[in-house]
């Protein structure tokens, strides 16, 4: 009661003095006047902003799902939160979702959990609860040098949002209390922290975190030993008070320490006013502290400091009023051009009370060829094309918009049941699925004069959902990444069938892989089109050129249409690719599967088959004919149409074996390095006569195998230019059906096939830390086959348990479940994240599980396991051979067989004492390392 009265007297005092000072401030700073009403309306303002301009980033310093979880403890409704589109609630589901396909740290793990649970996504709440239930051991869920940090807070959280059933109780409580500092006499006894180079360091944040997680273990108080440990934390943090009353140790942000003291203290129901050093509180220092003037808080100005106060706040029982910042009108049209329209920009504050803060708002608008904002009358907006725009406002750091519509006069439009507009639709890799040109839009139709309309009557098939387009000739959205539509160069704030269009409105519908990217120009589409058109002919016998091909050389249907696609853009890009860099052209590559990708071993066959073959021929070409020429073992097709060479002419073909490499220099494609982050996977072929060029452009079909790891979107045809010095990509199409790129080349010279080598680096993977798996974690990373636990770091010495590791082969693999797989594992719930993975394993006959018919799912690996897994994945025959580790008597008698095949193979090679160590368990830097040599394994 004495508690309450405190902070409530003190809060009165407060918002008394804020009140009187907003009545002499009607137009003051954020952190001054907005937040009258509630001094949590400061970080609620700031997390407000940070996701309007960034979005989610599930991190701390981010707002993600644990902002998210805070802010709904205040109250705040994040569904009226949008940036891109997206309002938070959807933002942080997003999120959880890659979460649980790429588990994180158990920190963020347990931050998606209670967000989920605030949502009602139960679905998603077991799932992650089984992530944790499945990586926790006795030593926590995380390990590694600094997975305190990680296992800690996971621990606390599940115990503040009572949900400490999803874990091992007993586990918990015996691993915080390992962790922590119990040398009598020392200033950090009763700390919790970490060791580096043999100093330990405190730390407040963990200190105050595993208080309250050991409160929640031991509600009852009957464990002597949990709260001896939470009496010693609390007196070690008290002795961190500082005099102006917040806590802080090392460069920690005072900030943070001091809000995790206000709700440590609240939890154990202890007065946060009543510890204090030379009169000044905790709670002193939050409300005359924490807010800087430019809105911030604390030391390090970031979504972190504003969350943790938030969560402070929160503890102490003060929540956020309502505020607003809007334009006024909301949207607007405008008939005329030259009209012109006022807009208001209103401050709302948390009583009701509305100020005209125009004149001292940023104004600007999405499109400025639409409409202009006036330099010195703020907020007047002028029309000067028809279409629709965004009319924006920032104050103080929060952004308000408005829409504005252009349009013609009523009476300038015939009144009929039509309307023809122009239209273009532009694919995933920048290719023209239609026009640019006109349709006639029915009024009657589906979705009547719309830009969806305008879609529909191209005739190209599309999928939508209540208006909402997924796809577009086969074409998905995927992620983040999908269909976005524009209307005369602006991109409208409403759905398409809800976007009225008229005559003479220019559409394009493009697949975006920048929300953030306003889109295609109509201009260029419109020269793309016309040059590709006039500077070029794609020949009407594309196809039949394709029969007349060998066999093994014949590329699908798909792959020729795809081709005659790309088609119509290699004219007009050409120029940009001769002198653009390898790596500025990607979107130059179209991959198509064909019927079915070749196999790994199908692959390998193929590379050593393509290694054998040498090619040096010489055929006479007649200009007037044409020509196929293809070697005898069937690794390159040229098919030279008719009138494409201006005469007569000999067409020599070499393959040289020779690879670029980067300490190569010269003149020629022998000694030239490759292009910067490519490496050469093919040979150098030599057409000639060396630059001769095509009338209409010549089509080469050419036999690559893929090497392990090398994704196909990453490859590219190259041509050598001398004179610069360097290799230049060209478009070309992927058939992984048969292992073919197809490609219209203009003119001959040296080419070659590259593949870009994507690796990803960990903070935690480290030359003088896990150096020996170091280069296979950062290839395995940057070709998608593994994933850190977050951005930063991978946890190599964190053990993997069977279900883990069942999918990450399943993964490596690209294996499915077979049609009619049934899940053979009792102990295997098919909700589990990892239900669809341990049955495609088992039904490739990766995995056999025990004799009980439970496959132990979340037990850790061990090194045997792991073996027998790899042998049966590679289909290597039983092996004769003998064990030759010092310690065979350990490995058990069903794995006998396999180790001594992987050993034989190379894919285990034991420890530096001769050793194999069959019983223990595998870490993730083993895991990887082992994967990685199956892969490349011939």
């Amino acid at each position: 009661m004495g508690r309450s009265k405190k902070i409530g007297k003190r809060l009165t005092y407060f918002l008394t003095f804020l009140m009187v000072l907003n009545m002499f401030l009607p137009v003051a700073p954020a952190w001054a006047g907005e937040g009258a009403g509630s001094p949590a309306n400061y970080p609620v303002q700031f997390l407000y902003n940070e996701y309007i301009q960034k979005g989610v980033q599930n991190a701390d310093q981010g707002v993600g799902s644990y902002t998210f979880y805070i802010l709904s403890q205040a109250g705040v409704d994040g569904s009226t939160w949008v940036y891109n589109g997206q309002n938070l609630k959807e933002a942080v589901i997003d999120a959880v979702y890659r979460d649980i396909k790429n588990p994180p740290s158990a920190k963020t793990l347990a931050q998606d959990l209670v967000a989920a649970r605030v949502l009602g996504r139960e679905d998603l709440v077991n799932r992650l609860a089984q992530i944790l239930q499945s990586r926790q051991t006795g030593s926590g869920f995380d390990s590694g040098d600094f997975s305190l940090f990680s296992n800690i807070p996971a621990f606390e959280l599940l115990g503040r949002a009572n949900l400490l059933s999803v874990i091992d109780k007993t586990y918990a409580k015996e691993y915080i209390l390992s962790t922590k500092n119990t040398t009598v006499g020392e200033a950090t006894y009763g700390s919790w922290g970490y060791t580096y180079q043999n100093i330990y360091y405190p730390d407040f944040m963990a200190t105050a975190q595993a208080v309250r997680a050991l409160y929640f273990l031991d509600p009852s108080k009957e464990d002597v030993s949990v709260q001896a440990a939470i009496y010693n934390g609390l007196e070690w943090m008290q002795q961190q008070q500082q005099p102006d009353g917040s806590f802080v140790v090392g460069w920690d942000d005072p900030l943070l320490d001091t809000s995790e003291v206000i709700l440590t203290l609240t939890t154990l129901g202890i007065d946060p006013a009543s510890w204090k050093n030379q009169g000044k509180s905790a709670v002193d220092y939050l409300w005359n502290n924490a807010v800087n003037p430019d809105g911030s808080l604390g030391a390090f100005k970031n979504a972190m400091d504003a969350t943790w106060a938030l969560g402070a706040y929160n503890s102490l029982g003060i929540t956020p009023t309502i505020w607003r910042f809007y334009l006024d009108p909301s949207s607007a049209t405008l008939t005329n051009i030259g009209d012109h329209k006022q807009f208001r920009a209103v401050w709302q504050d948390v009583y009701g009370k509305t100020v005209d803060v125009t004149q001292y708002a940023q104004w600007s608008v999405a499109n400025d060829s639409l409409a202009s904002v006036d330099a010195t009358v703020y907020g007047l907006v002028t029309a000067l094309n028809t279409g629709q725009t965004v009319v924006k406002a920032i104050y103080n750091g929060l952004t308000a918009t408005a829409i504005l519509n252009i349009t013609l006069p009523t009476s300038s439009t015939p009144d009929r049941d039509y309307c023809i507009v122009d239209i273009a639709v532009v694919g995933m890799n920048g290719e023209l699925l239609y026009g640019p040109g006109s349709v006639m839009v029915s009024k009657n139709g589906r979705w009547g004069l719309t830009a969806l309309g305008a879609l529909d009557a191209t005739g190209l098939p599309y999928v939508d959902d209540n208006g909402f387009v997924k796809s577009i000739a086969g074409q998905a959205n995927s992620g983040m990444n999908g269909w976005m539509y524009q209307v005369n160069g602006s991109v409208p704030m409403v759905s398409a069938s809800q976007k009225t269009i008229q005559d003479g409105d220019q559409i394009i519908w493009w697949y975006s892989t920048d929300w953030s990217s306003p889109g295609p120009v109509w201009e260029s589409l419109v020269k793309s089109s016309t040059s590709a058109s006039t500077a070029m002919t794609v020949p009407a016998d594309l196809k039949e050129q394709n029969k007349k091909l060998p066999v093994a050389l014949q590329a699908p249907e798909v792959a020729v249409d795809a081709l005659a696609k790309i088609n119509q853009l290699l004219e007009l890009t050409e120029g940009t690719f001769q002198i653009a860099p390898l790596n500025e052209v990607k979107k130059a590559v179209v991959v198509t599967g064909g019927e079915k990708a070749m196999s790994r071993a199908e692959t390998a066959a193929l590379r050593k088959e393509l290694a054998q073959n040498q090619i040096d021929l010489a055929q006479k070409v007649t200009a007037s004919a044409g020509a196929i020429i293809t070697d005898a073992k069937e690794e390159i097709a040229l098919s030279i149409p008719a009138g494409a060479l201006q005469n007569d002419l000999e067409i020599t073909i070499k393959k040289a074996t020779v690879v670029a490499s980067a300490g190569n220099t010269g003149g020629n494609a022998a000694q030239a390095p490759p292009p910067a982050g490519y490496q050469q996977i093919s040979a150098i072929y030599n057409f000639g006569p060396d630059g001769t060029t095509f009338n209409i452009p010549v089509t080469l079909n050419l036999k690559i195998a893929l090497p392990p790891l090398a994704k196909p979107e990453n490859l590219a045809l190259a041509w050598y230019d001398k004179t610069k010095g360097q290799w230049v990509a060209i478009p070309v199409v992927v058939d992984m059906s048969k292992g073919l790129i197809l490609a219209r080349v203009n003119h001959f010279s040296d080419y070659a096939v590259f593949a870009k080598e994507a690796r990803k680096s960990f903070e935690d993977v480290t030359n003088n830390s896990f150096g020996w798996a170091k280069d296979t974690i950062e290839t395995l990373a940057g070709a998608g086959i593994v994933a850190g636990v977050d951005s930063s770091h991978f946890e190599p010495g964190r053990a993997v348990t069977r279900a883990e590791f069942a999918s990450l082969l399943v993964k490596a693999l690209g294996l499915g479940a077979k049609e009619g797989t049934k899940n053979p594992f009792k102990d295997v719930k098919g909700d589990a994240w990892y239900a669809g993975a341990v049955t495609a394993a088992a039904g490739n006959g990766l995995v056999k599980g025990y004799e009980d018919g439970t496959f132990r799912p979340e037990n850790a690996i061990t090194r045997e396991e792991l073996v027998a897994m790899l042998v049966r994945a590679m289909n290597l025959p039983a092996s004769e051979e003998k064990l030759a580790f010092k310690d065979n008597d350990k490995v058990s008698a069903w794995a006998r067989k396999s180790v001594a095949v992987a050993a034989a193979h190379g894919l285990v090679k034991g420890f530096e004492d001769g050793t194999f160590r069959p019983g223990d368990t595998a870490s993730r830097a083993e895991c990887a390392v082992m994967i990685y040599r199956m892969l490349v394994a011939e």
